[in-house]
């Protein structure tokens, strides 16, 4: 993936071969609602799995809780992602940039790629651990997964926030 944002949006939008990662689609504001729904169900089943001690679970959901937060957000303005690097890219463009959502924000989820760090800046982070999480064989600890859990929640109410205006 291109760490330059500019180019990465170019390639998701204009890609040499296959079908665009990113699209220009109509606003869709029922969409972005299934898409926060999904985030909420993301957010009860990263609950349930830290109860249970299944950290990298709990993990695994916040992240997903915060991505499709993000998902919606960028059907609220007429952009469809397919690949979470693109939509991460699009999400920081459009939302960060813009000063629409604060850099904070980024910052809850790139600590889902690093978890010995407790602070970061960028989301595609994020979804990079949530694949070592969910392919790896780590044994993770409560410590390692609390903090996801009020980062998640944060997130998702910042977007609803967002949305509502």
């Amino acid at each position: 993936m291109p760490r330059n944002i500019e180019k990465t949006l170019r390639v998701c939008f204009h890609p040499k071969e296959g079908k665009p990662n990113l699209q220009k689609v109509p606003v869709n504001v029922d969409r972005a609602k299934q898409h926060i729904d999904k985030s909420h169900r993301n957010l009860r089943a990263m609950k349930m799995m830290f109860d249970n001690d299944l950290f990298d679970w709990t993990i695994i959901c916040g992240y997903y809780a915060m991505y499709h937060a993000a998902l919606a957000a960028l059907f609220n303005i007429g952009i469809r992602a397919t690949a979470h690097y693109c939509a991460i890219a699009a999400f920081k463009k459009f939302y960060v940039e813009q000063g629409k959502v604060a850099p904070e924000y980024i910052n809850y989820i790139k600590k889902a790629k690093h978890l010995e760090q407790k602070y970061a800046d960028t989301l595609e982070k994020a979804q990079e651990e949530r694949v070592v999480e969910q392919y790896g064989v780590e044994i993770l600890t409560n410590d390692d997964a609390e903090w996801i859990i009020e980062d998640a929640k944060d997130f998702v109410l910042k977007i609803e926030e967002v949305l509502a205006k």
